[in-house]
């Protein structure tokens, strides 16, 4: 699987986790904002469906960072990465032709597309 396949599935798996998470919050429930429990599993059997397509030893560093942290991916912007705001060292502001993390959080890095 290529590097760009390898990061779309992994931004849309960010996606769908926080939607997930979000879908817990009080605010959306106070205002209104519901959703049925099919729609639920739904969105839970699309996460585990991406979560196959994912390269196993991603998947699983992946799986080990969401339980650490809410948000397991992180963008990099300025030569920061906006998981712990630290600065990345020079060796990983020029994107690689492999996943990287941030060696301070352990993140997942991926660099938006200007």
């Amino acid at each position: 699987m290529s590097l760009d396949k390898i990061e779309m599935h992994l931004k849309l798996l960010f996606d769908l986790d926080n939607l997930l998470d979000d879908l817990d919050e009080p605010a959306y429930k106070e205002i209104g904002f519901k959703i049925k429990d099919a729609e639920r599993r739904s969105l839970i059997k699309a996460r585990s469906e991406l979560l196959l397509k994912l390269p196993l030893d991603i998947a699983d560093v992946y799986e080990r960072l969401k339980k650490r942290y809410r948000r397991a991916i992180a963008p990099v912007e300025n030569d920061f990465c906006f998981g712990c705001f630290q600065k990345l060292p020079t060796q990983l502001l020029t994107r690689s032709k492999e996943i990287n993390t941030c060696p301070n959080c352990g993140r997942i890095l991926y660099w938006r597309k200007k």
